[in-house]
């Protein structure tokens, strides 16, 4: 086999493999807009029946589970409202990347920076993880909160938090990898331009 049919060879798997990645960028475009409107119209809820709560306290007074104090409604909700912003920003990330990937853009300096910031969303939901039961714990020794709040909130859970941590470290040195080869790939470009003209 010469070198030009090899070349068309090459040239023919590439091509294959970028159909198939728009293919699935354009597939998992589908369920992160799916996860998006529904985490998005139940946080909405949530936080209407929370508000609810604090303004007419009867509403839920048949249920143990929502029969808490005005202080640990608010303390819930603002969990809650700070939790899901940070999945919506991530899912949010996911969607534009995989858009990207459905439209041929695939080795881009802005889905670089769409992979860093689910590595930085990733790392400060880790730190989430440690402020939140640290914070209940405050709040709950200085007489804010009382005992009705969850005690989900109050326990840091290690095994969960290292394995996240760890995520987030591999995302983040995934999308360092990837910048130094975009650097890398658009130097060679540039010099291969220059060669062009000097010939």
């Amino acid at each position: 086999m010469n070198a030009s049919a090899s070349a068309l060879t090459r040239e023919g798997e590439v091509q294959s493999k970028i159909r198939k990645v728009r293919a699935f960028g354009r597939i998992a475009r589908v369920p992160c807009a799916a996860i998006f409107g529904f985490s998005l119209v139940g946080a909405i809820v949530m936080l209407l029946v929370a508000a609810l709560g604090l303004f007419f306290p009867k509403i839920h007074s048949a249920t143990t589970a929502l029969a808490t104090t005005p202080q640990v409604k608010m303390w819930l909700s603002l969990v809650m409202g700070v939790t899901v912003g940070l999945v919506l920003a991530g899912v949010y990330q996911l969607y534009r990347l995989f858009g990207n990937l459905a439209a041929g853009a695939i080795y881009t300096a802005e889905n670089v920076r769409r992979v860093r910031y689910l590595g930085l969303l990733s790392l400060l939901g880790v730190m989430l993880a440690i402020a939140i039961p640290s914070a209940s714990t405050a709040l709950l020794a200085l007489g804010f909160l009382d005992a009705s709040i969850p005690e989900s909130l109050l326990v840091f859970q290690w095994s969960e938090s290292l394995s996240s941590a760890v995520s987030a470290g591999l995302i983040l040195l995934s999308s360092w990898i990837m910048d130094v080869g975009l650097y890398e790939k658009d130097h060679a470009d540039a010099l291969r331009r220059e060669a062009d003209l000097v010939i």
